[in-house]
């Protein structure tokens, strides 16, 4: 079973409210990464090392309170439970 990391579910947009940010833009800036970045990062993507490090330093979280290990099979059942 293969497994990856990812954001945990809902973090960015609460750690966005929480920092009282205006947009993703400003978050992303704030981060050090593109928009689109932080987007794909929302909707699961793993993360690279890089990003890792921006989501970590910026809010001074550690590892295991910002990402989660999943099982790819476990979500490619829910992407495609999702898309039925």
């Amino acid at each position: 079973m293969k497994q990856k990391l990812k954001v945990r579910d809902g973090l960015i947009p609460r750690l966005r409210e929480m920092h009282r940010l205006p947009s993703e833009e400003s978050q992303a800036r704030l981060m050090g990464v593109s928009r689109s970045t932080l987007r794909r990062m929302e909707s699961g993507e793993q993360p690279s090392a890089d990003f890792i490090v921006a989501m970590c330093t910026t809010y001074d979280l550690g590892i295991g309170e910002a990402f989660q290990i999943v099982s790819t099979a476990t979500h490619e059942k829910t992407l495609s439970y999702a898309n039925s």
